[in-house]
């Protein structure tokens, strides 16, 4: 981690990139959906006919009123301050403050005052992948309204931080191990991808409905206010049928 400082709108300057997560706080998260979306389907919602926002309001409401509030859940999410759907958030230069990433699981830690509390955050975007959802006009798109990764890649979410979360909504037997991996190693993709790297296995799949949790790591494509280069980003992909 080389780092930087933000200078904010209010002229306060902060510490970028922000430390990393413990892996093992990714991997409950991973695990926490895992169990969101297993809930989901005990209490007969529809997903295979339900749209994105559906989807993404019922994990909301699931991880914030029910695991999150579970003493009994062997599951740890202590360091979990909230998870909020939609919540507007500034790009990398905060030229662009209405920035809406799908799910932002806020972070309970303890960080100096160089550190920007608004930004600490594991930001999740949410994607239908299937058919009707093609990857390369949805989950990987570039240059579009509709882009899932490049919003990492170009700042406009995490920007201070160097970890996110893709979360797939999978129709149509779409798989992280083909689908996902050819249209990162499409040609026409990658620059605007930031160059990925090969997907690899974080955790191996422990649900029929969930391929496990993979990892791409890309570059990223703007400076932060001080012209230091952004750091590259590790992009976990949960992938979870629906």
């Amino acid at each position: 981690m080389s780092p930087g400082f933000f200078t904010s709108a209010s002229t306060r300057t902060y510490r970028v990139p922000h430390p990393r997560l413990q892996e093992r706080w990714i991997a409950a998260v991973h695990l926490a959906l895992v169990r969101a979306f297993a809930l989901i389907r005990s209490d007969g919602r529809d997903l295979a006919n339900a749209d994105e926002d559906d989807i993404t309001f019922w994990l909301e409401d699931i991880l914030e009123n029910r695991l999150m509030c579970d003493d009994s859940n062997d599951l740890d999410l202590s360091f979990i301050r909230s998870v909020t759907r939609e919540s507007a958030t500034a790009n990398h230069d905060e030229k662009s403050k209405g920035r809406k990433p799908d799910l932002v699981f806020r972070l309970q830690r303890e960080l100096c005052q160089t550190h920007n509390r608004v930004q600490d955050s594991l930001f999740a975007e949410c994607k239908p992948v299937g058919r009707k959802h093609p990857m390369h006009a949805h989950y990987c798109a570039v240059g579009k309204k509709t882009s899932g990764i490049e919003r990492f890649v170009i700042g406009a979410y995490a920007s201070a931080m160097e970890q996110g979360i893709m979360i797939g909504y999978a129709r149509d037997k779409f798989c992280i191990t083909r689908h996902l991996a050819e249209s990162l190693a499409a040609p026409k993709n990658r620059v605007g991808l930031g160059e990925p790297s090969a997907l690899s296995c974080v955790i191996e799949a422990k649900s029929q409905h969930c391929p496990g949790l993979y990892l791409s790591t890309h570059q990223r494509i703007f400076s932060w206010p001080d012209g230091t280069a952004a750091t590259p980003i590790d992009i976990y992909h949960s992938w979870h049928d629906c």
